[in-house]
């Protein structure tokens, strides 16, 4: 896996790196949307449309009656005029820039047009509502992180309490690579595999080891996230891909070594258990979790001694843990 980072500077900038990440030469940061102030008529095989309500980068919008677009079809209200185009360019615009608030973009139709839709109600967006101003968008340490060739905008956890713009609604338009990355999310459940994965651990953090800047930090995490839902729905492979994925952004994430361990204790290998579980105490050495689950692998293995000294490490982390308790009592 190959993880590029461009550092962009805000907004339409963090846009125009989110497209050349993914091969495009130029990038329009804004969306054309029809309006019911825009008149459309047959022209030819197709259809012609006047008018076009114009949103900027920031969210803001405004109507202009100067835009003359030919399409293959009558564009329906709320429709984003330059989707079929660049599905690219609006899956960055959705990434770096901010929406009006309470708009959301809508599915796509079998042609890959994508529309702007009410985040509650799912209707067609009206003038009303793309006159509403701009919602949250990334802000100046913002970067463009490339995963599995596909970019995605990545910025560090907001600590103001403006509200964040409303997700945006799923749909196959962002299947398609390499335009889109969906939001990680619960996957479907799955049977178990009929038997044990092929196992292989990632190589060991440095040490002394230096977290990724902020914002791959949170991308990193998210696939910790969308691992551990994979796992739990049996499909092992996916869960081991979004592991490797973390560490490759952030070689100093813990929680990721901790979830391989809990792949490689549902898989019998306590010995590669062992090993995970040294370097997520080495990252998180105050997380109770990590050490409990070591002294379980060690007595699990046969080392009584080692198995004690982690369970007694877990009771001073957290004392009223019974598990870590009866475990310490067990082996030492």
């Amino acid at each position: 896996m190959l993880l590029l980072l461009a550092v962009a500077l805000a907004n339409d900038t963090t846009c125009v790196a989110c497209c050349k990440a993914g091969g495009l030469a130029g990038c329009p940061t804004t969306l054309q949307v029809r309006t019911e102030k825009s008149a459309t008529e047959p022209l030819g095989m197709g259809w012609e449309l006047q008018g076009a309500w114009v949103v900027a980068c920031d969210g803001s919008g405004r109507f202009d009656p100067s835009v003359n677009l030919q399409t293959d079809h009558e564009p329906e209200y709320g429709e984003v005029l330059n989707s079929s185009a660049n599905p690219l360019a609006v899956h960055c615009f959705t990434q770096a820039c901010a929406l009006p608030r309470g708009v959301c973009i809508g599915p796509a139709s079998g042609d890959g047009n994508v529309g702007l839709i009410g985040c509650d109600d799912t209707l067609p967006v009206d003038q009303r509502e793309l006159a509403g101003g701009g919602g949250h968008a990334p802000g100046n340490t913002a970067m463009v992180v490339v995963i599995d060739g596909r970019p995605i905008v990545a910025e560090p956890p907001s600590t103001s309490a403006s509200p964040a713009s409303p997700p945006a609604v799923a749909s196959p338009y962002y299947d398609t690579p390499p335009a889109v990355v969906p939001t990680p999310r619960p996957p479907e459940p799955a049977p178990l595999p009929a038997g044990p994965v092929a196992l292989e651990l990632p190589a060991d953090p440095p040490d002394p080891c230096t977290p990724a800047p902020d914002a791959v930090r949170a991308e990193s995490r998210k696939r910790v996230g969308s691992g551990d839902d994979f796992r739990i729905a049996g499909r092992i492979a996916e869960a081991l891909k979004d592991y490797r994925a973390a560490l490759t952004m952030d070689k100093c994430n813990g929680y990721a070594w901790m979830s391989i361990a809990q792949v490689t204790i549902d898989q019998g290998r306590t010995d590669l258990a062992i090993r995970a579980l040294r370097n997520t105490t080495r990252l998180l050495p105050t997380h109770p979790g990590g050490w409990l689950m070591m002294g379980k692998a060690y007595e699990t293995f046969g080392q009584k001694g080692l198995a004690a000294e982690a369970f007694k490490k877990a009771t001073e982390l957290a004392p009223g843990n019974a598990e870590a308790i009866e475990g310490y009592m067990r082996t030492r």
